[in-house]
């Protein structure tokens, strides 16, 4: 593939929120009805995954359903694409439920996110995507890297309400069918509906059973708590020997300080990382720069 191809390829990403996804008939939509009408449902845990099949089996008894996710663990991978580097994807249609449109995908999150909006569902876009849910906690600066966040990210770049969840333990006792039965109302309630574009929500649930979560609470996300310390191994190796602490509890008002506290943690993310205050005032006032050449 040439440099070109991809360069192109990547800028799906950017093209995304200005391609006719309707953002703007989305909203209007969720605003005369608050249930979406139709849902994408994605993770990256795979779509073997039971967590993300109950999550579908119960948005089927409500909306018009659509499962498109990765065919094995894509864990980690951010808003990596696959079809960056190749510039295809292999589909696979899959059965996990009555009444659910399921697609299998050989990429990553993001790339089922794409598949979905300028593919598989372009004349029919969803009114809310849910990535998730996802087993592994993505709290503190965990979100950068998280494939689950990254399926929402993308989501939002399109302007299409989104919400990544992570953290359960669904080898707890009634937790899976818990935490479907919340995220079916979140998705029901004034919190989904007023997303705007380029705006999503990352939801972590404590690691615990369902009768000792306290309730919900808006939060900050938690500074790095941890470092890795590394040593080499050998001439051309370098190994984690050691996670060592930067802080010995989680600042108020973060989102570790709610999962520590046994609240679910709720965090409004907005996609793109332009200082605008700092722009708005370097194109006031220029600062000074060395001339070039």
């Amino acid at each position: 593939m040439t440099y070109t191809t991809r360069r192109n390829l990547r800028s799906w990403l950017v093209a995304l929120a200005l391609v006719a996804l309707g953002p703007v008939t989305v909203l209007a939509q969720l605003a005369q009805d608050p249930f979406p009408r139709r849902v994408l449902i994605t993770n990256d845990n795979g779509i073997d995954d039971p967590k993300i099949i109950a999550l579908a089996r119960a948005f089927s008894q409500r909306a018009e359903t659509w499962v498109v996710a990765p065919s094995g663990d894509r864990s980690g991978s951010g808003v990596t694409l696959l079809l960056a580097r190749q510039g295809s994807l292999e589909v696979e249609r899959r059965d996990i439920g009555a009444d659910i449109q399921a697609y299998a995908v050989d990429g990553y999150p993001a790339d089922c996110v794409i598949l979905a909006l300028v593919g598989l569902m372009k004349d029919t876009p969803p009114d809310l995507i849910i990535s998730g849910i996802n087993g592994g906690e993505n709290l503190g600066t965990d979100w950068m890297g998280s494939g689950t966040v990254g399926a929402a990210r993308v989501a939002a770049l399109a302007g299409v309400p989104a919400l990544a969840v992570s953290g359960l333990d669904d080898d707890l006792p009634g937790a899976v069918d818990a935490a479907v039965d919340w995220l079916v109302r979140l998705a029901g309630s004034d919190l989904a509906r007023d997303l705007e574009p380029l705006t999503y929500l990352t939801v972590s649930l404590p690691r615990t059973v369902p009768d000792s979560i306290l309730g919900v609470r808006f939060t900050d996300r938690a500074p790095p708590m941890a470092y890795p310390r590394l040593e080499p191994e050998g001439e051309t190796t370098w190994r984690v020997v050691a996670i060592e602490p930067l802080m010995s509890s989680a600042p108020e008002g973060s989102d570790q300080e709610a999962i520590d506290q046994r609240y679910i943690a709720v965090v409004p993310m907005r996609v793109g990382e332009v200082d605008v205050e700092r722009l708005a005032r370097w194109r006031r006032v220029p600062p000074g720069l060395p001339a070039w050449p």
